[in-house]
């Protein structure tokens, strides 16, 4: 009965919308039949127990070019985040130890050692204006996304931004070409997660208690406390004593290196860490005799300058003694550990060509935005976001309100050609409820900054015609 009367009322808007004329009568009547439309549809749109599109395996490969894996030779991986995947334990341990030093060595206030890292606080991809101590999304494009701005807890007001701003348009001086610029700061990886969330606990802190502060130096001073932690060595040691609380078990991975083993790929590993720490990781993942994996492993490559630098040298180390050699390399061999050096020499040593490598990384500008520009290689990004988002939009409740908003705007497109004082009113109606679905959509996969993978769309409603 109900998907009768649904073609019912399908066909009928189609026949009075397709006539050349119409009278205020006949305006009065596609108003009233469009809105019990409505009342049908989001009915319908909220009972149905169908999905509104196929479910996306969360754990699939997607592409967005065509590449065919028989043609690729050479497989390279970076580790942290790629190879070896952390708990949310580790977002905790930084956030935890950037506090204690903001408190112990630069002298914060001591209640910042009551707080606590909170998941979704942050995103990978977002800008800082600096000066201003505004966390904002901003596109492709380099428009700030309105709605997206906050200062600490605090969501800044649109206009207040439209006005800091001159409109939502960044010309790429203020953004700048891989994001950093002297006002302009983007949080690229996911260790940063830990970062924007101590920044916002601390802003909203100094605000709360009415302290008197510059933004610009509490982003310093968290950007130094964090560096202390990643830098020093300490994280790596205080992970390195637990791998169980912080390194993710991966049973697919092994498996996995020995098919591309099996067929005769060339494997390598470049990464920044230091051997040590990875032999730790590796081994706890792979089993004692992982470097078998591999015939390239590059560690303290200091990327993404390991992609520039075209001078530095490798040099072996003796991983039983822990210490550099200091002969010369004049060949990157199988079962041999080095550090340093660059990829134009590695390149030149092993005689790979441009297609046949592709290489997989977590970072988009330390990893593999230069590597596909200037060299050619095939990249692949390890975004473990994916997994996450594609399973809140499998979700019945993500579904049921991406059906109504589809619903709703062809319900909108219709109203617009149906003039008079009341029908701008049913607009303004659904347009705000349009508003709410999409707020509502955003808010389950994050209440502050929506997908990390979408940015907001704007359609043109006219409204008074």
């Amino acid at each position: 009965m109900l998907n009768s009367r649904k073609q019912y009322y399908y066909r009928f808007i189609s026949e009075i919308f397709t006539s050349p004329r119409r009278s205020i009568t006949q305006a009065a009547r596609q108003l009233e039949e469009l809105k019990q439309l409505y009342e049908l549809l989001k009915h319908e749109a909220f009972s149905s127990t169908y999905p509104y599109s196929k479910k996306v395996n969360p754990n699939g490969i997607f592409s967005n070019n065509e590449l065919d894996l028989q043609n690729i030779k050479v497989y390279g991986f970076d580790f942290d985040y790629t190879l070896a995947r952390y708990k949310s334990t580790l977002h905790s341990l930084i956030y935890d130890n950037a506090k204690t030093f903001l408190v112990k060595t630069l002298r914060y206030p001591d209640d910042i050692m009551n707080f606590c890292y909170r998941p979704g606080m942050g995103a990978r991809g977002l800008h800082l204006d600096i000066k201003r101590g505004w966390l904002m999304k901003v596109d492709s494009y380099h428009n700030i996304q309105l709605g997206t701005v906050y200062q600490g807890m605090r969501a800044v007001p649109d206009e207040e931004v439209l006005a800091a701003h001159h409109g939502t348009k960044l010309s790429v001086d203020v953004v700048g070409y891989l994001g950093r610029t002297s006002n302009m700061f983007q949080y690229v990886d996911i260790f940063s997660i830990s970062e924007i969330t101590l920044l916002r606990d601390v802003t909203q802190y100094f605000i709360d208690n009415s302290i008197p502060f510059a933004s610009e130096y509490v982003h310093y001073d968290v950007r130094e406390a964090v560096s202390a932690f990643h830098k020093s060595g300490m994280m790596h040691r205080q992970v390195g004593e637990n791998v169980e609380m912080y390194f993710e078990e991966n049973p697919r991975l092994k498996p996995f290196l020995q098919r591309l083993h099996d067929a005769n790929k060339q494997i390598f590993l470049i990464t920044n860490s230091a051997y040590w720490y990875v032999n730790l990781g590796m081994s706890y993942l792979l089993g004692d005799n992982w470097q078998n994996f591999f015939d390239v492993i590059i560690c303290q490559a200091r990327k993404p300058s390991f992609f520039a630098e075209q001078k530095r040298p490798f040099r072996e180390i003796d991983v039983s003694k822990k210490s550099k050699s200091w002969d010369r390399v004049l060949k990157i061999e199988h079962g041999k550990v080095y550090v340093e050096g660059n990829l134009t020499t590695l390149i030149e040593m092993k005689h790979w060509q441009g297609n046949d490598v592709l290489y997989i990384g977590d970072h988009i500008y330390g990893d593999l935005a230069d590597l596909f520009l200037k060299y050619g290689w095939r990249t692949g990004a390890i975004l473990e976001e994916v997994e996450d988002e594609i399973n809140i939009m499998n979700s019945d409740a993500f579904q049921k309100t991406i059906r109504w908003l589809t619903v709703l705007q062809w319900l909108i497109d219709k109203l617009q050609v149906i003039p008079g004082s009341e029908a701008d009113l049913v607009m303004k109606t659904w347009v705000a409820e349009q508003e709410e679905e999409r707020a509502k959509s955003r808010d389950l996969l994050n209440p502050y900054f929506g997908s990390i993978f979408r940015t907001i769309l704007f359609r043109l409603i006219f409204i008074g015609v």
